[in-house]
């Protein structure tokens, strides 16, 4: 495993991090056994940095608790440095501030959390509120009694935000999004090369995009990939590129399965001597090109969005419309099968995506967007696309076709 060093307190984190965000369920809960065996997997083959969140998991804490758990049955705890995150949209005083850390210690059975985070920061304002109520005392108080050993913040805003935000305090780590289709989105690779001039960690979120650039690739970049000379997966290509920033000081991955993890380990300890080469960046940059033009809905699928109050599986939804232009080669009996699949999730036959036109435009959805995606304009965007008012007035003869066959 490749470490690289914490300039700020001399850490040497593992260059791979386990991101448990995505930890798989079973009846609902985390599915804690095949967790255990993922973290102790990971754990005893190198990776020493775990990052979970209060809001991650089903229900406000079930994530970490489920880390608290697993990590105190296998006596890991002093093993690995422990990442979670405030939920700075439920602080509204000092008082919430230390009873949701109090809380976190609990779920997570420790007395200290290693990295600490000011959770899904999108502007200088977020952090100017909660310096109004106490945030720096609470801070200070925290690293003086040892119970936070780095503090820090998640950050989905702009470059110049963040520089500002750089000011107001002496920030020990930053967590920002960067792979290489955002290399210049939110922050982007300034923020990363100015938190590492601050003597930053720096940790990197969403190194796949939600894996959009792990699995099955549309035909146009395919075609680029078997036309050149690398031997590499897509997941390589993704984190080498990433690995190759040596600003970067750890990437999460949310790796849900032990063929996962194997494959990440294996390379991130060939990285050193198998960095990319000339070749490769230059088919990154025309995939880049592509899949840019393609894409047309910036989601990473973190589910922040969600629940809907009006039951649209928002992710879903927007997986389905970037599939339609991504993969329009996929037909079937001359219709994309795209929209194959749409009309039957909005039908309720199939799936889960549910009907973007039912969406009212609260705007909640969009209040807890990290990428700040307007939500309800593209979900009317994809609804126009998909069936439009014509086909809206056949979608009753349509049901009841289909439920007859069905």
């Amino acid at each position: 495993m490749e470490y690289r060093l914490n300039l700020n307190n001399g850490n040497k984190i593992s260059l791979l991090g386990f991101g448990a965000m995505r930890l798989k369920t079973k009846n609902g809960n985390i599915d804690l056994d095949l967790a255990t065996q993922q973290l102790k997997y990971a754990i005893d083959n190198g990776i020493n940095y775990i990052d979970t969140a209060y809001l991650y998991g089903n229900g406000f804490g079930s994530n970490e608790r489920a880390l608290g758990q697993i990590l105190e049955n296998l006596n890991y705890r002093d093993k690995v440095y422990l990442s979670t995150k405030m939920n700075r949209m439920a602080i509204h005083s000092y008082e919430d501030m230390d009873k949701m850390f109090n809380n976190q210690l609990n779920n997570l059975r420790t007395s200290y959390i290693d990295y600490y985070f000011l959770h899904n920061v999108i502007s200088y304002e977020d952090v100017l509120n909660l310096i109004d109520i106490g945030l720096f005392d609470f801070i200070n108080e925290k690293k003086e009694n040892g119970e936070i050993h780095n503090i820090g913040f998640s950050y989905h805003g702009s470059y110049n935000d963040f520089k500002k935000i750089l000011k107001l305090y002496d920030w020990d780590v930053t967590l920002l999004q960067y792979n290489y289709l955002d290399d210049k989105m939110q922050a982007g690779l300034e923020g990363i090369k100015l938190a590492n001039q601050n003597n930053m960690a720096v940790i990197i979120m969403e190194p796949l995009k939600g894996g959009l650039l792990a699995g099955t690739m549309p035909q146009e970049v395919e075609n680029l990939i078997n036309n050149s000379n690398t031997t590499r997966s897509n997941v390589d290509l993704a984190l080498s590129w990433i690995f190759d920033t040596p600003e970067v000081t750890c990437v999460l991955s949310g790796m849900n399965s032990i063929e996962m993890l194997k494959d990440n380990i294996q390379i991130t300890n060939n990285h050193i001597e198998n960095p990319l080469n000339s070749e490769e960046n230059k088919l990154l940059d025309d995939i880049k090109e592509v899949m840019l033009r393609l894409n047309k809905i910036n989601c990473t699928f973190c589910n922040y969005c969600m629940p809907c109050p009006k039951g649209i599986y928002i992710p879903d939804i927007f997986k389905l419309y970037n599939d339609k232009h991504m993969f329009p080669e996929n037909k079937l009996f001359g219709i994309n099968q795209n929209w194959i699949s749409y009309a039957s999730n909005i039908l309720g036959i199939t799936g889960k995506a549910h009907d973007p036109s039912l969406c009212v435009g609260c705007g909640i959805c969009h209040s807890k967007c990290p990428q700040q995606l307007k939500i309800p304009e593209l979900l009317r965007k994809v609804d126009k696309s998909y069936h439009g008012q014509i086909l809206r007035l056949f979608m009753p003869i349509i049901k009841k076709f289909m439920n007859i066959v069905m």
